[in-house]
């Protein structure tokens, strides 16, 4: 993975390139920029004709990404809020005992920690400990619905692995190892499938061919607005 320069109808852009075995050239754009994903033998003319055709479609993107606000911060405070499952849990930080735990009540997401922590500390340990928990209360609440849609392709799933992944949702490996980001668990279950359903489609097909897209619409008939709702309602996650 590499970063690379540039100028696009008179703009400079930043991206990063990364080569894979992939046949074809490819562009995401997310908050944090352009990636390029490209096969190990494209050459570079290669890629930046290749961007220069998409000049005007990744333009609008980055400038759609930048009007955005950034996910809110989080100060680890009583009374702050949360994402789940498309509602919201309200924190309950309480500084008793040493092991720093969390634990769902209801509405209430309840946090001991060390009552002496204090600065980056605290915050580096508390962020860690409510990842923790989204990840584990992840794999329990999405493995049943991968394997729910993988079942109705009859196609087997190696492992769901629920993990902190800054550029996707999800990805499908070649072993059929499913990924998905523990952030997801904020988001209504109605997105979530339809996460669950995009990664079990690509064990029948790896790449977003029609014929992908046909598997997905199988699994799903309403996958588009599904899709849509979900780029929406992105923001609403706070850094972590």
């Amino acid at each position: 993975m590499t970063d690379h320069t540039i100028e696009l109808d008179g703009r400079v852009v930043d991206f990063t390139l990364r080569r894979s075995a992939r046949r074809t050239i490819g562009f995401t754009i997310s908050r944090d920029g352009l990636t390029v994903a490209a096969p190990k033998r494209a050459s570079e003319r290669e890629i930046r004709r290749g961007l220069e055709s998409k000049a005007g479609w990744i333009l609008a993107k980055l400038d759609a990404w930048a009007s955005r606000p950034a996910p809110r911060e989080l100060s680890f405070q009583t009374g702050e809020t949360l994402p789940w499952l498309g509602d919201d849990l309200t924190l309950d930080l309480r500084g008793e005992g040493v092991r720093t735990t969390v634990r769902r009540d209801s509405g209430t997401l309840i946090v001991r920690h060390d009552p002496d922590l204090a600065g980056e500390l605290r915050q580096r340990t508390l962020g860690q400990a409510l990842q923790r928990f989204y990840k584990r209360e992840g794999t329990a609440f999405m493995t049943p619905r991968v394997e729910h849609y993988a079942a109705r392709l009859d196609r087997p799933v190696r492992k769901v692995i629920v993990r902190d992944q800054k550029r996707r949702w999800g990805s499908c490996a070649p072993d059929g190892t499913i990924r998905l980001n523990w952030r997801l668990m904020g988001f209504p279950q109605a997105l979530i499938d339809y996460v669950c359903a995009h990664e079990a489609a690509h064990l029948v097909e790896a790449n977003h061919s029609p014929a992908y897209w046909r598997v997905v619409e199988s699994l799903m008939p309403d996958w588009k607005p599904r899709r849509q709702r979900m780029r929406e309602e992105a923001d609403r996650w706070v850094a972590l």
